[in-house]
């Protein structure tokens, strides 16, 4: 009997939660520490840029959440922030539309357009032409990459292109708007997490991120599930590109270079399984959190550029360890 209640006691709920939350308390322990040992740390201006910083790949991380689940990967996000910038800025500022009233809807309309539209070529390649996401989207991302750098300086003289509505500004937190972008990403990952954790399109999701051909079986849609995952992941790196090009008042080809490592560092870190099938928003929200107080500490602190490279790689390395870990636990278990 005091086994029994050992086992379903207090104590056994306290250990399951900080198995299943671990990198909660972690964000938690490292904020702390931050709080302590960070001069200025807590001060207003620093909360605000460590908010601005976690929403500059939030949305963007729970589009590529979403691929993940499913056991494959969406390069091209990186290209799509690119894409969507110097397009949507394009019309915004030198397009026969520019100083109208409809350039800021057309240009946000062009940078969710591309968004889909390179979801969908991905989509097509996968599903269709049955190529490895891997593959697929690693091939939009060098494109779409490309075509960025090539447009720019076929519309400019500069390396970007400036000249940019003020208004639309307000959508990257400036100007005294910081909570909008906030307020966004908060909608989205919310909305996200609903999807995923209350509709038939979720458990669709993890079915067939577990168990594909299973899913398949039991006459679930595949193909058109994993042809979505791809849209969604494009249109949340759409949204994405207009957030960040607002922040830097101006259409940049070279946007999306450095954030696909730490997009990829939160998800994984965050707890998202590689293999696909487990995971979850809410977890990758943990992840760009602990990602972003990272970046955030080692700036601060004056630290050298290739620490936090060292330190990010052996994090999501030993989180890759305990995934593997755990699947191979629970297949003997089986």
């Amino acid at each position: 009997m005091e086994t029994r209640m050992a086992r379903t006691g207090p104590f056994a709920w306290i250990k399951s939660f900080a198995l299943g939350n671990s990198i909660l308390l972690l964000l938690l322990l490292m904020f702390a520490a931050s709080a302590l040992f960070v001069p200025n740390f807590l001060s207003p201006f620093n909360m605000k840029n460590l908010l601005l910083q976690s929403v500059d790949i939030m949305i963007i991380s729970v589009g590529v959440t979403f691929v993940l689940l499913n056991g494959g990967i969406d390069f091209s996000c990186v290209a799509v922030l690119a894409l969507g910038s110097v397009f949507g800025a394009y019309v915004m500022a030198k397009s026969p539309l520019a100083h109208t009233v409809y350039a800021i809807p057309a240009g946000i309309v062009v940078m969710m357009a591309i968004g889909l539209l390179v979801g969908a070529v991905n989509g097509f390649s996968v599903v269709v032409l049955k190529m490895p996401s891997f593959i697929a989207t690693l091939a939009t991302m060098m494109v779409g990459s490309g075509v960025a750098v090539w447009f720019t300086r076929i519309v400019s003289d500069k390396a970007s292109i400036i000249g940019l509505p003020a208004q639309f500004f307000i959508l990257g937190g400036i100007r005294g708007y910081t909570g909008l972008p906030i307020l966004i990403a908060l909608v989205l990952v919310l909305l996200a997490h609903w999807l995923l954790s209350t509709t038939l399109f979720g458990r669709r999701v993890f079915a067939v991120g577990t168990n594909p051909k299973a899913a398949f079986i039991s006459g679930m849609p595949v193909k058109g599930t994993v042809f979505l995952l791809l849209l969604i992941s494009g249109l949340c790196a759409g949204i994405q590109s207009v957030i960040a090009t607002a922040r830097n008042q101006a259409g940049i080809p070279s946007l999306g270079d450095r954030v696909f490592i730490d997009i990829v560092a939160a998800i994984i870190i965050g707890g998202t399984s590689v293999f696909g099938g487990s995971g979850g928003v809410i977890k990758t929200v943990y992840g760009v959190l602990f990602i972003s107080l990272l970046n955030n500490d080692v700036n601060m602190l004056g630290v050298e550029w290739y620490v936090i490279s060292l330190v990010k790689g052996l994090l999501v390395l030993i989180a890759a360890f305990i995934d593997v870990f755990s699947k191979r636990v629970d297949l003997i278990r089986r």
